[in-house]
């Protein structure tokens, strides 16, 4: 009888398992292909946590910060691809690992394909946390480098 009731119930999860992917866990969407972008880049933690938080003061504060419960070499930056969008599924998750040089390498992970500007997206909020893909009224264009010879 007891075999019977775990047989069903397992049948019942995978069932429910099996029909959406609303329910993909961060341990899935982590993985070889749904990864679209890696970078290092040269801050540690609390230089990325700023960064963040300026980005979600002038432009999105549904871009969040992390650091990772189980290992606090990992942390994330999280952004839901609409307004709103909750799950896995819906956000791009931003990996950053501490390096022992207090670098951070990047990598984009998307359940569903990113542009190349959705990619960029992401990492411009460590890069430049004023830039607003969403306000672009906001934006102000990076100033121009002189070559040698304008000089």
């Amino acid at each position: 009888m007891k075999k019977g009731i775990v047989v069903a119930m397992a049948a019942v999860l995978a069932g429910c398992a099996s029909s959406n992917n609303a329910g993909i866990g961060l341990s899935v969407l982590e993985r070889e292909p749904y990864l679209r972008a890696d970078r290092l880049f040269t801050k540690d933690f609390v230089q990325v946590q700023k960064a963040v938080f300026k980005h979600q003061a002038v432009c999105n504060p549904e871009v969040k910060f992390s650091v990772d419960a189980l290992n606090p070499n990992f942390a994330r930056v999280t952004k839901p691809y609409t307004p709103g969008a909750t799950g896995w599924n819906n956000t791009v998750v931003l990996h950053l690992t501490l390096n022992k040089e207090r670098n951070s390498q990047g990598r984009v992970y998307s359940y569903y394909a990113t542009t190349d500007n959705q990619v960029q997206d992401m990492f411009a909020i460590i890069q430049r946390p004023e830039y607003c893909p969403e306000k672009p009224e906001l934006n102000v264009p990076e100033p121009e480098e002189k070559t040698a010879s304008e000089s």
